[in-house]
């Protein structure tokens, strides 16, 4: 795949027809829209369990969004699509240095990234263990991130849509946080704990019944994300702290 910075001709005209599906095919409940940072670097961090939980945000929030996908899909049939729209490939399980060096650098541009931390659907619904790359990204970027959770659609979505029969989606996003860590370089136990609290701030804007290994929310409280500031923080351009090809 061919590493894009700059927002691919097909990007746009993919977002119009997802667009032009979901008033066919969906019924969409939004709330949040006025947390998502309209420039610079973001990134997008949803619960998955659904084939619509990435695209949804992607086509509708910002016209600069490329998601995070597993390797596998740009190795099917369907591949051009998702080099066309700008989603670049990781590889679940392990430390993918050059998808975390692709992420850094559209946030370095001041492009949103779109993550799913579970890294593959949850087939029960309910929220799974994370993995720990997005809190990796962020802490070690300084970028913003706003958690989106959703739900709706699992077992419906595929009856209702050959009778062209909307199907109920809730969306909702939360307001944009920012990592807070003791040194500049995150250990290893706050590592985990970011991603902790990532989770739980999903968890606590899902129903009961959809959060999964996260469902404490009621003794939830961060150690590591804190309400962002866009005036105290700039976002033109994330700190960079790995090592970047030229």
């Amino acid at each position: 795949m061919t590493a894009q910075l700059s927002i691919p001709p097909f990007h746009p005209i993919g977002n119009f027809l997802l667009r032009a599906a979901y008033a066919v095919l969906l019924r969409l409940d939004i709330q949040g829209r006025e947390h998502v940072l309209k420039t610079g670097p973001l990134i997008i961090v949803i619960n998955h369990t659904h084939f619509l939980d990435p695209v949804i945000p992607a086509a509708l929030l910002r016209p600069d969004i490329f998601p995070m996908a597993k390797t596998e899909v740009f190795e099917g049939k369907w591949s051009w699509v998702f080099n066309w729209y700008g989603s670049f490939p990781v590889r679940r399980g392990e430390a993918d240095m050059q998808a975390f060096k692709h992420a850094f650098r559209l946030l370095r541009a001041g492009h949103a990234i779109l993550m799913a931390p579970e890294g593959t659907r949850a087939r029960s619904g309910g929220l799974q263990a994370a993995h720990e790359g997005v809190a990796l990204i962020a802490a070690r970027t300084n970028a913003p991130l706003i958690p989106i959770a959703q739900w709706g659609g699992r077992g419906e979505f595929n009856r209702n849509w050959k009778k062209l029969k909307r199907t109920p989606i809730q969306v909702r996003i939360g307001a944009p946080l920012l990592v807070k860590t003791t040194s500049h370089k995150p250990t290893r136990d706050e590592i985990h704990g970011i991603t902790d609290d990532i989770m739980f701030s999903l968890a606590k804007m899902l129903p009961p019944e959809y959060r999964g290994l996260y469902s404490a929310v009621e003794n939830f409280a961060p150690r590591y994300l804190v309400p962002y500031n866009s005036g105290a923080v700039s976002t033109s351009a994330p700190k960079e702290v790995l090592p970047m090809p030229n």
